[in-house]
C-alpha cells in the first residue's frame, strides 16, 4: 500500500499524539463511567434489602452501560470537528485521511468492546465483594463466559450462526451509526444522527403501512429458494444479518468519504 495512504509510522505517531493530549480525559472519563456504575449499583442492591446482584443484574446492567455509554462516546467521534479552529489544526496532520480514519474506528470501538465491558466487570466485583461485608448472602463471582451462555430456543439453535450474526450484525449498527454522525455534523452530532434515524425509521414504517399493506402485500408468499426473502424464521434470521452487514459497511464507506471530503 502506498506511503500516502497508509504508514504505520505515521499511524503510530497519531497514536502517541492522540494518548497525550487526551489521557487526562480518558482517565476522567473512565473514573466517572465506575464511579456511575458503583453508584446505581449500591442504589439498586440497598433497595432490594441488601441482597447481592446475580447473574441477571450483571446482564441487565452491563447491557444497559455499555450501551447508554458507547453510544454516547461513538456519538462524539472526531471532537476535532466540533469547532473550525480545530478542524483546520486536524486536517493538516501529518497523517492520511486512512489513517486518521482507521484510527478513530479502531480507538472509538476498541473502548465500546474491550474497555466498557472490561471496566463494568471489574466495578460490578469490586462492588459485590465490598458490601459482601455489610450482607448476610454471600456474592458470587459472574464470568464472561457465565453472561454469555444463553439457552436459546429448540427453533433458534437450529440456524443459531445467523441468529449470532444478526444480534453482533445489529449491535454493531448502533455504535457506527452515531460514529458517521461525528463525521457529518459539526455541532451536536449525537442528537442530529438520533434525530434523522428516527425520522427515517418514522418514514420506512409509514411507507410500509401506507403503500405495502393496502396492497396486499402482506398475503404474498414468497418461494423458498429466494434467499434474502424473508418467508421463515430463519429466512428472516438471514434476511435481517445480511442487511445488518452490508449497512454497516455502506455506512463505514459514508463515513470515511465524508472524512475526506473535508480533508479537499
Amino acid at each position: 500500500m502506498s506511503n500516502n495512504i497508509f504508514n504505520l509510522k505515521r499511524f503510530i505517531m497519531l497514536a502517541k499524539q492522540h494518548y497525550i493530549q487526551n489521557k487526562k480525559l480518558l482517565l476522567f472519563a473512565s473514573v466517572a463511567y465506575v464511579g456511575v456504575i458503583f453508584l446505581l449499583l449500591t442504589i439498586v442492591q440497598m433497595g432490594n434489602d441488601r441482597e447481592p446482584h446475580d447473574l441477571e443484574m450483571f446482564r441487565g446492567f452491563i447491557i444497559g452501560f455499555v450501551a447508554v455509554f458507547g453510544i454516547l462516546y461513538t456519538g462524539y467521534s472526531f471532537p476535532a470537528f466540533r469547532s473550525k479552529e480545530s478542524t483546520i489544526n486536524y486536517l493538516m496532520l501529518p497523517s492520511s485521511v486512512l489513517e486518521k480514519f482507521l484510527f478513530e474506528l479502531i480507538t472509538r470501538l476498541s473502548i465500546v468492546v474491550i474497555l466498557l465491558p472490561g471496566l463494568f466487570w471489574l466495578t460490578f466485583h469490586f462492588q459485590g465483594y465490598f458490601f459482601n461485608l455489610f450482607s448476610p448472602e454471600k456474592f458470587e463471582s459472574i464470568g464472561f463466559g457465565m453472561a454469555t451462555d444463553l439457552e436459546l430456543p429448540d427453533q433458534i439453535q437450529e440456524f443459531q450462526a445467523w441468529f449470532m450474526t444478526m444480534i453482533i450484525a445489529l449491535v454493531m449498527l448502533g455504535f457506527v451509526l452515531p460514529f458517521t454522525g461525528g463525521t457529518m455534523f459539526s455541532k451536536q452530532p449525537l442528537v442530529k444522527t438520533l434525530f434523522a434515524v428516527a425520522l427515517i425509521v418514522i418514514f420506512y414504517v409509514a411507507v410500509t403501512y401506507i403503500l405495502l399493506e393496502p396492497m396486499g402485500f402482506g398475503e404474498y408468499e414468497p418461494n423458498e429458494s429466494m434467499w434474502l426473502m424473508p418467508h421463515s424464521e430463519k429466512g428472516a434470521m438471514q434476511f435481517f444479518g445480511t442487511l445488518a452487514i452490508i449497512g454497516n459497511l455502506v455506512i463505514l464507506f459514508v463515513a470515511y468519504r465524508k472524512l475526506k471530503e473535508r480533508e479537499v
